[in-house]
């Protein structure tokens, strides 16, 4: 997750999350914090590897994120005996991905994601 402001106007840009030879592309919304998360095979190899994370505004040759970083995955319980390998990242604002997600940005985080699920439909 990051936040939008320091990168430009980012609704509509497209963002690509890689990991493990496999990558998502989602378009943004217009909002403060933005969620990008990627599907891994079950069977993925949780070891420390490359993340990478591109953000190219719409109609831009470039992107104006560009990072990537050595992620080790963590396996989160299903509380059955299954479960699946993830990990939660953030962007730092100078640039750099980072395991340590800052507190303010998950309380910010949940409460936009509150506030979309009050807000009346359009």
């Amino acid at each position: 997750m990051f936040r939008q402001a320091g990168h430009g106007h980012l609704a509509g840009a497209v963002a690509e999350l890689c990991a493990r030879g496999v990558c998502a592309r989602s378009r943004l919304r217009d909002e403060e914090i933005t969620q990008v998360s990627l599907r891994l095979p079950e069977d993925v190899d949780p070891d420390s590897g490359p993340v990478r994370l591109r953000v190219t505004p719409a109609r831009a040759a470039r992107p104006v994120i560009d990072t990537s970083a050595e992620v080790p995955l963590t396996l989160q319980s299903d509380g059955c005996g299954g479960g699946s390998y993830n990990r939660g990242l953030a962007l730092t604002g100078d640039g750099v991905l980072t395991t340590k997600i800052p507190e303010s940005l998950g309380e910010d985080w949940a409460a936009q994601v509150r506030a979309r699920a009050t807000a009346p439909s359009r």
